[in-house]
């Protein structure tokens, strides 16, 4: 018994030594704080790692930012392209539809150029809802006001109001809109206009013909040379009343509408135009 306590003293008695050894080997080296070393110690290989990962991470992130950048960069190139490409056959189209569009008015032989804008009809509004009508294009579309109205069938009327993307039209059924205008067949020249009671019937008249007029049923009546908002010769309608104005021998002409602005639902904005010039008005202009 005594044999074992012995050498159980001996055994403690070394580790302790020991301990003190170690102790003072790491106090010699400058490590005061043996535990934290230790967990410094174990954790080094972790730190390590973790920092390797934090930095490809950082990698990563920079990488795809610069990736995104990237990407809307060119996607606003190819934007710009697209927009270059679309004004380029815009434009390409403007001159191939001229020829075609002055074709489809039946006006080719009057015109030398004209260009429109098309549109649809919105709505009708303010009024009767013929004497207005609300289109869907507006000055982002190269519209501005008193550019005229018209349609296959003839004329609408004139922009009278314009916003960014829409526009209103006041039509030849407004009371205000005068038109100077003549008889194809006869050349006997007027104006017109639209009583209120007219105008909500679709109708409007023609005043101020000369009595000695050889009017008809049926003549068709065609923008003039008055004024500079109207390209000449667009039909405007086709009478179907004569009466004589007894007070100043004039003769009034009531008028259907060549367009049927109950069903209208497309239009033209013409935005520019070009008339030809006849034989004498080429030789006035030359030296």
């Amino acid at each position: 018994m005594k044999y074992i306590k012995n050498k159980i003293f001996i055994v403690s008695l070394t580790l302790a030594l020991a301990l003190v050894i170690i102790f003072s080997v790491f106090y010699v080296m400058g490590i005061q704080n043996l535990p934290a070393a230790m967990v410094q110690a174990a954790m080094a290989p972790f730190q390590n790692m973790f920092t390797n990962i934090s930095e490809a991470l950082d990698g990563y992130a920079i990488y795809f930012s610069n990736v995104k950048q990237l990407y809307e960069e060119n996607q606003a190139l190819k934007d710009r392209v697209s927009q270059l490409e679309n004004q380029l056959n815009d434009a390409q189209m403007a001159v191939n539809e001229n020829s075609a569009l002055r074709e489809y008015l039946g006006i080719r032989d009057r015109y030398e150029a004209l260009y429109a804008v098309d549109a649809q009809v919105l709505g009708r509004s303010d009024g009767t809802y013929l004497q207005y009508i609300t289109l869907n294009k507006g000055s982002s579309s190269g519209i501005k006001e008193n550019m005229p109205v018209i349609t296959q069938n003839g004329l609408v009327g004139y922009v009278c109001d314009v916003s960014v993307n829409s526009c209103r039209v006041s039509t030849i059924l407004q009371y205000d809109t005068g038109v100077g205008v003549y008889v194809q067949r006869t050349g006997d020249v007027g104006m017109t206009d639209c009583p209120y009671a007219m105008g909500e019937q679709g109708l409007l008249r023609v005043i101020y013909l000369p009595e000695t007029a050889k009017l008809q049923i049926g003549d068709r009546i065609i923008t003039g040379d008055i004024g500079d908002i109207y390209p000449s010769g667009l039909t405007v309608g086709h009478v179907i009343e004569i009466m004589p104005d007894l007070y100043n021998r004039t003769l009034t002409a009531t008028i259907k509408p060549a367009v049927d602005f109950e069903t209208l639902d497309q239009v033209y904005v013409v935005t520019g135009f070009a008339e030809k010039q006849t034989e004498s008005e080429t030789e006035a202009v030359e030296p």
